[in-house]
């Protein structure tokens, strides 16, 4: 009974007491003044019950039913007391009133045609009264009261659609709000970064410029020269402070405390009730998926009560080791068939940028169900990359740490000077990569890559350095190293190779990557070694790259790729460059065909 009254207006319980309170007379006045009938007072109550009992049920199925129901069988009945009792043919005059309420612009013509003419006339001609009075007392005060049902019901549709409206303006308001807010603060989040990595990079750069060529300034001009750095060093500690400020967001708190900040908004400027539950363990995720689970929730939330009408919302977070799912569940209305409009159009294309899923579940009148899901790499939210800086002059390694810390899936874990400590720091603390000069005292890059790779085979190294050097590069790569870049690369393109290396993959600075694999292929044909296989292959490609190149010989695009690994997209296409420079062509097919013709494992 409560499923089906609930989502009552004050006048649909109004028709309902209406006709409850005409059967409650009916059934008193045949028990405490029984009337003469031709059948039993029982039955008469019975059928009363009946008459009223049946419409009511019909109409919470089908609106057109129960008008035809109402006329049909509550008409029948009051016709056969009219004809055994004319006194009581005035009390379809109230089921009249009902019968109008009910109706609307596309079925009042053929509700108003029994209920004004039919039946009122049938039941002033059993009643034995002349033709007038049956038009002016039967046809017209029915008329009347039909029309005054119906002229209520165009009342209540207005009071209704403008409450609708208030909340629904309300909501959007609210929701209009939240994003004006959110927005401008990833705007300010964006600049900052741009900020940090232009005129940070810049900084960087001009104080490891300035100590290089300290060497080469006469000894009276090196205080001065320090001063310059000691001021740039200043200057980039201040500008790095107020970017932090201007980098603000909703997402410095947990994901959890600022989604349950915006249930507490929405719940106090909606009314509606959201419950909020988490499940497992939290872990630190990064910003891009808060925001893409903050602006879902943000969403579904508006949708829910905007669209769907609902009352109650449920909201659960769960966590576990390899995903993150959100599910937002509601009361409302419902949708036969799921349309993805802008809203929902929207929060798919945020989850598929970072390789999430959206499943929306509805039925008509059972609610809606919304299922925001993203993979999580549980060991790299928990404790991060653990990185080892090694070069000789301090400056470097104090400016890429500072860089670095700034992302909170990398942690420096320690800096060394020369080869030999790098070598001690590797034994204690086994760092995941190692990012190492080439040119260091007492032990070189070189030599101390080597002995990494005999002791740590699954340690990756990367190498930097000042300036481009091929036969360095190339001899880095025999040796098993996974990098090879200049000190001066961006700030945001160090960031991505040391993810991508991380992944298993290979980054080699692009201005001499053609350069490298170039004199590899003439080694390898001064050697003879012209017969490859995939035991030996020749051309450094490893695991991850073979899997990558497996995905594009089965047809499927980056984007694919991209979500079937849980990389990003630019990954994707970083691995595709340096393994068609490993291979030596230009595109995929090439790459491919390539592939198959010398046996690199292809199936």
């Amino acid at each position: 009974m409560w499923n089906i009254t609930k989502h009552w207006f004050w006048y649909d319980w109004m028709c309902f007491f209406i006709r409850l309170l005409l059967l409650i007379a009916i059934v008193l006045n045949m028990l405490i003044n029984p009337i003469p009938f031709s059948v039993p007072s029982w039955v008469i109550i019975l059928a009363a019950i009946l008459i009223h009992s049946i419409p009511f049920l019909i109409q919470q199925f089908s609106k057109k039913w129960y008008l035809v129901s109402e006329i049909v069988l509550t008409g029948s009945f009051y016709m056969y007391l009219t004809s055994d009792q004319p006194l009581l043919s005035w009390q379809f005059v109230i089921i009249a009133f009902v019968i109008g309420f009910y109706s609307d612009k596309s079925n009042y013509l053929w509700t108003a045609i029994p209920t004004i003419f039919i039946i009122p006339g049938i039941n002033g001609w059993l009643a034995d009264e002349p033709i007038l009075a049956i038009i002016l007392n039967y046809m017209f005060n029915h008329g009347a009261v039909f029309a005054l049902g119906y002229a209520f019901q165009v009342l209540a549709l207005n009071h209704k659609q403008s409450k609708i409206i208030q909340e629904q303006k309300k909501v959007l308001e609210q929701h209009v709000n939240q994003i004006e807010e959110l927005t401008l603060k990833e705007e300010r989040n964006r600049l900052s970064h741009e900020l940090h990595d232009t005129i940070g990079h810049t900084l960087t750069s001009l104080i490891v410029g300035m100590e290089s060529l300290k060497t080469s300034f006469p000894s009276n001009q090196s205080e001065r020269i320090d001063t310059l750095v000691e001021l740039a060093r200043h200057g980039l500690d201040d500008i790095r402070q107020h970017l932090h400020h201007l980098a603000a967001t909703p997402m410095s708190q947990s994901l959890r405390d600022s989604m349950q900040q915006l249930i507490g908004e929405f719940t106090k400027a909606t009314g509606v009730t959201v419950s909020f539950r988490t499940f497992g363990n939290e872990v630190p995720i990064t910003k891009q998926i808060s925001f893409c689970l903050y602006r879902c929730l943000q969403e579904s939330l508006t949708n829910a009560v905007r669209h769907g009408q609902a009352s109650t919302i449920q909201v659960q977070l769960f966590y576990d080791n390899q995903q993150l799912r959100l599910q937002i569940e509601d009361n409302g209305i419902g949708m036969e068939q799921i349309r993805f409009g802008f809203g929902l159009s929207g929060m798919k294309e945020r989850l598929d940028e970072c390789t999430g899923n959206l499943a929306v579940h509805s039925r008509a009148n059972e609610g809606t169900v919304i299922i925001c899901t993203l993979p999580l790499k549980a060991e790299l939210a928990q404790t991060g990359i653990r990185l080892l800086l090694v070069d000789d002059q301090s400056i470097i390694t104090e400016s890429l740490q500072r860089i670095l810390e700034q992302q909170p899936d990398l942690q420096v874990i320690g800096t060394a000077e020369n080869g030999q400590q790098a070598l001690e720091q590797c034994a204690t603390a086994q760092p995941d990569i190692v990012l190492m000069d080439v040119r260091m005292p007492e032990m070189d890059g070189i030599e101390a890559l080597r002995e990494m790779k005999q002791r740590w085979p699954q340690m990756r190294v990367v190498l930097l350095t000042t300036f481009e050097d091929v036969s360095q590069a190339v001899k880095s790569i025999e040796l098993g190293a996974e990098g090879y870049m200049l000190k001066s690369i961006h700030p945001r393109d160090l960031i991505e190779a040391i993810k991508l290396i991380h992944s298993g993959g290979t980054w080699i600075d692009q201005n001499i990557t053609v350069q490298i694999f170039e004199k590899m292929k003439r080694q390898r044909e001064q050697l003879g070694n012209q017969n490859y296989s995939p035991e030996n292959n020749p051309y450094g490609i490893t695991k991850r790259e073979l899997e990558i190149l497996q995905h594009l010989s089965n047809g499927l695009r980056y984007k694919s790729i991209a979500a079937k690994l849980f990389l990003s997209e630019g990954t994707i296409r970083n691995y595709c460059s340096t393994l068609y420079s490993k291979l030596g062509v230009s595109n995929r097919e090439d790459a491919i065909e390539k592939a198959r013709a010398e046996g690199l494992g292809l199936h």
